[in-house]
């Protein structure tokens, strides 16, 4: 069956919505068509956190699953079976949730124009935990950005609510009337026609993977989207004017995580044994990656705590990370370190891409028009190998990266057997080190022989100057990212 409008709830309400608003922001849709202004626009790049508002979508066991989500950057065709509360949402006047109380108790609110994205995190937090320190809070609202009352009224704020029994919002609402027709729904194509004053655009909306791949190949130029943390900035800045787009995010059969049971067993090539892989499709989202990848990979686990900020990871895809092309992308060294897969799709089958083949030049990559990105397998670290990755940025977190840097090593026998080595921010895609892991193999690792290796990828990288580094600093910086290495990791275990 075919629809042709957009059926979510917004704050327990019923909405549907079909022409130019299924394409605007879901922050537009809240402002100016529904006149609910307490969500508000600073930055329209998902960045300063003031338009956050709690997002429910159904999960692979068909139940409501919520998260907050940067409404600046999610459009209303993305909400289809979603339920979505805003900070009206929340509370009245007269009734207002604990966090606002506690906002205004301890004087967390001074301008009060980035206040509501800050109570949408707390809320959130409430919701999630019921006991939180300081860490806790701060990670939090790292998506959130405050340049008058400053973080430690706020984080008082959200301490005051730790131990306390604060009502889920949530519950409040009735999740079985909105899960039952989301349910009863969930079968259906959705297509939508709009003139929106700039362009007439399409949308489509397939009901299951089989039915992307067909439109893929009758539409090879449609645009696919899944969390749009880029689409939305694009589109935002006039950068993007996509007239056909397709949403997958909903797509399960894409969007599962598989983590090997036995991961520390003994890996032999001679013994014919399978590397243990960690098996993602590429609609997954960053938040459930990081989780499942943190005890097998702790290292990539590590850098995702910086991969933005939770209102993005919760929306951004590890697929659109790979698929934007762009050489800086935060996820892409380690993949290319640990070897990884790509599976790609269409209607007339399925083929593997060595994710150190897929890029062949700037936005170029190995997938036909007709093809989609549908998981990416990644070897889990040989027990004793030695895995490290780097992001440079002006700031830690919620920052675009000025170079990356990731370093795998097999070891045996106290020496380099195997070695990959990849790099971000050098070039026109993530480049391969292969001068710096030649004099690595079959070495033993010392300081001179890592300032050696970092000399030798010096050579191999031709940086570009831009708004985050010139030229020089980063041909600097690799080279000095290959020192700090040695002092990280081999003089530590030395001296430990």
């Amino acid at each position: 069956m075919n629809r042709s409008e957009i059926v979510f709830y917004l704050n327990g309400q019923r909405q549907v919505v079909s022409g130019p608003d299924v394409f605007l922001p879901l922050s537009s849709y809240l402002r100016y068509s529904l006149h609910l202004t307490g969500t508000k626009v600073v930055c329209s790049e998902g960045d300063c956190g003031a338009c956050t508002v709690v997002l429910g979508w159904l999960d692979a066991e068909n139940k409501l699953s919520y998260r907050m989500v940067d409404s600046c950057i999610q459009f209303v065709y993305q909400l289809d079976l979603c339920h979505v509360i805003s900070i009206e949402g929340i509370g009245t006047e007269n009734n207002l949730h604990p966090a606002q109380k506690a906002m205004v108790e301890h004087f967390g609110s001074q301008c009060g124009f980035c206040t509501p994205g800050f109570v949408m995190a707390l809320v959130d937090l409430t919701e999630k935990q019921s006991t939180y320190n300081s860490v806790d809070v701060r990670e939090k609202l790292t998506g959130n950005l405050c340049r008058c009352t400053g973080y430690e009224a706020i984080v008082k704020a959200a301490l005051s609510l730790s131990d306390t029994k604060v009502q889920s919002i949530i519950q409040s609402y009735n999740q079985e009337q909105m899960t039952s027709e989301f349910r009863a729904l969930r079968g259906d194509n959705v297509l939508i026609e709009a003139d929106t004053g700039f362009a007439q655009k399409k949308f489509f909306k397939p009901s299951s993977l089989a039915e992307a791949l067909n439109h893929k190949s009758q539409h090879p130029k449609v645009r696919l989207v899944a969390g749009a943390t880029d689409v939305g900035v694009q589109a935002n800045k006039r950068r993007s004017h996509d007239t056909e787009i397709m949403f997958i995010a909903h797509l399960h059969e894409m969007g599962s995580i598989t983590v090997p049971k036995n991961p520390t067993e003994p890996q032999s090539a001679a013994s014919g044994s399978q590397i243990p892989r960690i098996e993602i499709g590429a609609v997954a989202n960053w938040t459930d990656i990081r989780e499942a990848v943190r005890p097998l990979i702790p290292a990539f686990a590590e850098i995702l705590d910086i991969f933005a900020a939770e209102q993005i990871r919760n929306a951004a895809t590890i697929g659109g990370n790979i698929a934007n092309g762009s050489p800086i992308g935060d996820s892409l060294p380690v993949l290319y370190a640990l070897d990884a897969t790509l599976t790609v799709q269409s209607a007339a089958g399925s083929r593997q891409v060595l994710m150190n083949n897929f890029f062949r030049g700037y936005k170029q990559m190995d997938l036909k028009q007709d093809e989609i990105l549908t998981n990416v397998s990644i070897p889990v670290p040989r027990p004793g190998s030695i895995l490290k990755l780097y992001k440079v940025s002006r700031r830690k977190d919620l920052d675009i990266s000025t170079a990356t840097l990731a370093i795998y090593l097999e070891m045996e026998d106290g020496k380099v057997s195997s070695s990959r080595i990849a790099a971000g921010g050098v070039g026109p895609t993530i480049q391969r080190l292969s001068k710096a892991e030649g004099i690595l193999s079959g070495e033993k690792l010392t300081e001179s022989l890592l300032r050696q290796a970092g000399k030798a990828a010096v050579g191999e990288i031709a940086p570009l100057t831009d708004v985050r580094g010139s030229r020089e600093y980063r041909l600097q910086l690799i080279e000095n990212l290959f020192h700090k290495f040695y002092f990280e990791e081999i003089r530590a275990r030395e001296v430990a």
